[in-house]
């Protein structure tokens, strides 16, 4: 809201400062912090029914189906996950971060990770593991191939 005042006249010509327009109390702070009173008419406000209750975004996405402990399923899962937690893997600003399925034994997945990453590279495999258990239920577990790949100091990558 826009308020504009006159600098000289009933106001004793002294300058406002109309950056500390406080509309709740209707009051207007002058440039010597004195307060004065100043009456504002707001128009009411109006909120249509369609907004009045909002869904979670979570709610509104759909969720894909489970799928199958298998290779494929699980690099399928792994290239899903290169969009959906595109902060990770943001290649415009010198991200190369790579994670591909390494070995598969049972319900026990192990996964390679290569390059740099936005994130703590602790922080990535956990987002991960928790994308790859959400889409396919059946894996107990997922770790990387190798402890090292854990370390984020630059010589690993």
């Amino acid at each position: 809201m826009s308020v504009s005042l006159p600098q000289s006249g009933i106001y004793g010509g002294r300058g406002f400062d109309i950056h500390n327009v406080n509309v709740a109390s209707n009051t207007l702070r002058r440039s010597n912090t004195s307060y004065i009173r100043i009456p504002i008419k707001l128009p009411p406000v109006r909120i249509s029914p369609s907004r009045r209750k909002l869904t979670p975004l979570a709610a509104a996405l759909p969720v894909p189906p489970p799928l199958d402990l298998t290779e494929d399923n699980i690099k399928q899962v792994l290239g899903d996950a290169r969009v959906e937690l595109g902060q990770i893997f943001d290649t415009s600003v010198g991200i190369t971060g790579q994670v591909e399925l390494a070995e598969l034994d049972g319900p026990f997945v192990k996964i390679r990770m290569k390059g740099r990453f936005w994130h703590k590279r602790s922080t990535v495999l956990a987002r991960l593991a928790n994308y790859l258990k959400q889409r396919i239920p059946e894996i107990l577990e997922v770790d990387v191939e190798d402890e090292k790949q854990l370390d984020d100091s630059p010589e690993n990558f």
